[in-house]
């Protein structure tokens, strides 16, 4: 059975695989992500999976702690929940990404962090 394009971004980010996130996204993907330090825009698979895979590349430690999708209407909605190590600091972050798919590849995604908020150890 084919994994879900939801279950593949999860996979891929928790791997922080910049060729699995990649596969998720169409050639000409627009994707527009809203974090705590502005407004990010990307036009196209790999530029889009490389901002992804960055934000994750300097944590020590990853880990899923939730994950889901869903159809809002016209729109697939994906959100996921991590906890993970970074410069010896735990913290927690959560995505939730709203976007349209073809043939198994997202065309357009908007994405909404909430950044990598402080965890109690």
């Amino acid at each position: 059975m084919e994994r879900s394009i939801s279950e593949r971004l999860v996979d891929g980010i928790s791997s922080r695989d910049a060729t699995e996130i990649a596969s998720c996204f169409a050639d000409d993907v627009q994707f527009r992500a809203l974090t705590p330090n502005g407004l990010r825009e990307r036009v196209g698979s790999a530029e889009t999976a490389a901002l992804i895979a960055d934000w994750f590349g300097d944590s020590t430690e990853l880990e899923l702690l939730d994950a889901g999708a869903d159809a809002l209407s016209d729109r697939g909605h994906i959100w996921y929940r991590f906890a993970g190590v970074e410069d010896g600091e735990p913290y927690v972050v959560e995505q939730r990404l709203y976007c349209i798919t073809t043939n198994g590849r997202i065309d357009r995604a908007d994405l909404v962090c909430s950044g990598f908020r402080p965890r109690p150890r």
